[in-house]
């Protein structure tokens, strides 16, 4: 099928003249040479001669010009003939397009997000799907992304993402946000990305989906926690002061004592509960490093290794230190964060094996690292590990116990201390826990301990 290229087109223009004008030649060529050789040869006087090239010459014309005329019908015949499939591909070709844009539009506006186009340079919209007609109205063509989706904004928006999209000039990676719209006053979860448009130029797409639900939900579960959490530390103080005083009677039974004993243990797993929430809530809230110093590494290792609770016989713990480097930190924290994740391992390896934990470091960073042969963590749950309450679906949860705020803790205070904390997994082989913390000279921890971290959000 012939191309609808408008190079291609005159192209096959040029070739056609092209080749009219090599036919004639050759033709004009061969009549010259072959006419006035056979005149020679049948007519010797001069007048005759001349009175007959006037003839040949005539003849030549009426000859040519019918050979011109049946040659340009043929060729014109078959320009009409590509011409008329080139229309017919272009039309099949925009009619394809048409369906395309309609299906686009049709996806676009069944979805309940605000999604638009908009020039990357001149933020003028290109174009808006229902949804977001029906928030911000139908005059949105020829308007400014910011004048249309904002209120009292005659310029781009501080926020805008336009800078964060192109990376050396060519679309890059997306960008996630959130913002509140002054104009709705709804939050937003913002997907935004840099592509092509149709004429070639570059344009911002992005897909905003309403959170503010989520939000509010997500304010409430932890103001109502927070509050629970501090009022059931009164109770559970009683609970835990009198089972005391009971383990100490001289007069129980071995039954009661056993079930006292009980009593003592599940009020210390639920104490220690409430004070990982508080402690989640206390990082996220105040930032502030406080009785930071100097620590060995190897020593926080030996020392978690000895006091972790949730191992047992069948696991073998192996220390494997090769630095002697200290870190600056808070040595309860830190140590929270280490025995967090080796009685994660010995958890989720509930049939034993080695579980790893090692360390070694460079001139700016210490790397610890828990490894372990258990259970495993699948792909899709790697990125949600970390996330407050979220828990491994092991098939039996009461078999692992917890409610998932450890994971979460830990990757608050590895922030809070300048470090970043990751996770890799292989089903039913195992997982590694890789946290990095920087090494800091004194110099560097003297400036460094006024300063608050920002909260990775």
């Amino acid at each position: 099928m012939p191309s609808t290229n408008p190079q291609s087109r005159r192209a096959l223009h040029q070739r056609t003249a092209a080749r009219t004008a090599l036919f004639y030649s050759i033709f004009a060529c061969l009549w010259i040479y072959f006419s006035d050789t056979i005149l020679v040869w049948f007519i010797s006087d001069p007048i005759q001669l001349t009175q007959a090239q006037t003839i040949k010459g005539w003849l030549f014309v009426g000859v040519t010009a019918a050979l011109l005329y049946f040659y340009l019908a043929h060729s014109l015949k078959r320009l009409r003939s590509n011409e008329e499939a080139l229309e017919e591909e272009r039309d099949r070709i925009q009619k394809e397009m048409q369906d395309h844009i309609h299906q686009l539009n049709t996806l676009f506006d069944s979805m309940n997000a605000v999604i638009y186009v908009a020039d990357l340079e001149t933020y003028e919209l290109l174009y808006v799907n229902r949804f977001a007609v029906d928030f911000f109205g139908p005059d949105w063509q020829k308007r400014k992304c910011y004048n249309y989706l904002q209120v009292n904004m005659d310029q781009p928006c501080d926020f805008c993402t336009n800078p964060q999209l192109l990376d050396n000039g060519e679309p890059g990676d997306p960008v996630v946000w959130e913002f509140l719209n002054t104009r709705t006053k709804r939050w937003y979860e913002c997907f935004d990305k840099a592509i092509r448009w149709t004429d070639g130029r570059l344009v911002r797409l992005e897909v905003a989906q309403d959170v503010t639900e989520r939000k509010e939900l997500a304010r409430i579960k932890d103001e109502l926690l927070s509050a629970m959490s501090h009022e059931m530390r009164t109770p559970l103080t009683a609970i835990s002061g009198f089972a005391e005083l009971l383990q100490g009677e001289q007069d129980l039974s071995e039954q009661h004592r056993r079930h006292i004993n009980i009593i003592c243990q599940e009020t210390e797993k639920l104490t220690d509960l409430i004070n990982r929430f508080l402690d989640i809530r206390r990082l996220k809230t105040d930032r502030t490093r406080i009785d930071y110093e100097y620590l060995s590494v190897r020593e926080l290792l030996e020392k978690v290794q000895a006091n972790t609770r949730d191992c047992k016989k069948h696991h073998v713990i192996q220390i494997n230190c090769l630095t002697e480097a200290a870190i600056y930190g808070n040595r309860k924290e830190l140590n929270q964060v280490i025995t967090q994740l080796l009685e994660n391992a010995c958890r989720y390896s509930p049939q034993g094996g080695k579980i790893n934990l090692s360390a070694q470091s460079n001139e700016r960073e210490v790397s610890i690292c828990v490894t372990d042969q258990g259970i495993g963590i699948p792909e899709h749950e790697l990125k949600s590990i970390f996330s407050p309450f979220h828990r491994l679906d092991t098939g039996d949860t009461r078999e692992t116990g917890g409610v998932g705020l450890g994971l979460c803790l830990a990757r608050e205070i590895v922030i809070l201390h300048g470090g970043t904390i990751n996770a890799e997994s292989t089903v039913d082989e195992g997982s590694s826990f890789t946290v990095l913390l920087p090494r800091l000279t004194e110099q560097e921890a003297l400036l460094e301990t006024p300063k608050t971290i920002a909260e990775d959000s």
